[in-house]
């Protein structure tokens, strides 16, 4: 058996190194959702609509939770509801 060659690391970690592009950070598309004083919520859905409300986030960069807090303030605008502050 032959050994391996030895991995020069100083190669691996020159000036000219970058990121690779799916290791960058998702640019905001509009300020995001604060995740501070957020609390868990659980619900059962059939399993069809969990995929495309997955992937309706995943299309638009989007977490979950963005997507879920915009599609009830878009429900309560088509409803002519008004937003209540706890």
């Amino acid at each position: 058996m032959s050994k391996r060659p030895t991995i020069d690391l100083m190669t691996l970690t020159s000036q000219e190194a970058s990121p690779m592009p799916e290791a960058l950070q998702r640019t905001p598309v509009k300020a995001r959702t604060p995740t501070a004083n957020l609390q868990p919520l659980a619900f059962k859905v059939p399993p069809e609509f969990r995929r495309r409300f997955r992937q309706r986030a995943a299309d638009a960069d989007m977490k979950l939770n963005e997507l879920l807090f915009e599609a009830l303030e878009a429900w309560e605008e088509k409803k002519g509801v008004e937003k209540k502050n706890s």
